[in-house]
């Protein structure tokens, strides 16, 4: 099975985020549903098929073959399950949404008559699976601090902003962009589950330098007000080409446009900005609130 990255090297939405892999496998679990014996609708969104016509390869005879073993039902759609958990998702947080909606599915058949023990034990395979890597992020954890991995994981990813990786989006863009690869990473981990008052340090530091290069990349200073539209313009014509919009509405499928208006506004289709986003906006004013919308949701 091909890679993400291999299969879309040259499109840098799909190449460019690490979260997208461990959304895809997030996602696709969930779409499982044994009682009704498909994949819920969900995954028909744009961006989901373009991953599922990635990573299961470009051939068009090989996508035949893809689909119609999906037609076949759960035990296929299992089958697939497991190799992408296995290729695919690397984080803590993408194994432990999977793992739920695994121990769900089994719960799930255990009432139903008409799955076969070999469905049975593909999910008790495949949760002993999750469970050992589980087990070994929790290992890695034990030879290196949390805070460590999270202080070194927030590095990496505002060193890839500074350097200008994600210049094809809106300047809120890459800020979102940035914020959810820390999220489904170490960084993210630590926030859900470190110690509240180091992870409360964490995140004052993210939003002090998150600002820092948001007023850097406007060429403004950080209390500088400028219209909204001048955050979330693209930058350049390629991030329609590289299906950057698809990609970040996708990712952000969680957001409400009452409860998370920053997120909304920059990553959603909308015909009017929604009522609660300010008109104008400084990096100083905009960064806390964004990075607030992402790490305190509910299922974060």
């Amino acid at each position: 099975m091909n890679s993400l990255k291999e299969a879309f090297a040259d499109n840098d939405a799909f190449n460019l985020l690490e979260c997208v892999p461990e959304k895809f496998v997030v996602d696709f679990a969930n779409g499982i549903d044994v009682l009704d014996d498909h994949l819920r609708s969900q995954q028909n969104r744009s961006a989901f098929q373009h991953f599922k016509e990635g990573i299961s390869g470009k051939s068009s005879a090989r996508q035949q073959q893809v689909n119609a073993t999906l037609r076949d039902g759960v035990e296929a759609s299992l089958t697939w399950l497991t190799e992408l958990t296995g290729s695919l998702a690397k984080s803590n947080l993408a194994l432990a949404h999977v793992n739920t909606r695994v121990n769900q599915l089994r719960l799930d058949t255990a009432k139903l008559a008409n799955f076969s023990a070999d469905t049975h034990e593909q999910l008790l395979d495949l949760s002993r699976r999750i469970d050992l890597r589980l087990s070994d992020l929790e290992e890695q954890v034990h030879h290196i601090s949390l805070h460590q991995r999270a202080d070194a994981h927030m590095d990496n990813i505002l060193s890839r902003w500074s350097a200008g990786r994600y210049n094809d989006l809106s300047l809120l863009g890459r800020c979102y962009a940035v914020l959810e690869e820390l999220r489904w990473g170490a960084f993210g981990d630590m926030i859900r589950q470190g110690d509240r008052r180091q992870s409360l340090q964490l995140l004052d530091t993210l939003k002090n330098r998150a600002q820092e290069q948001l007023a850097r990349d406007g060429n403004v200073h950080q209390t500088t007000r400028l219209d909204t539209q001048s955050w979330l313009a693209c930058q350049t014509n390629r991030a329609v080409e590289n299906s950057w919009p698809e990609t970040m509405s996708w990712i952000a499928d969680w957001c409400n446009v009452d409860t998370h208006p920053i997120t909304w506004s920059v990553t959603q289709r909308y015909d009017a900005m929604p009522k609660r986003m300010p008109l104008i906006l400084s990096a100083e004013r905009i960064t806390g609130p964004l990075v607030n919308e992402v790490f305190n949701r509910g299922h974060a």
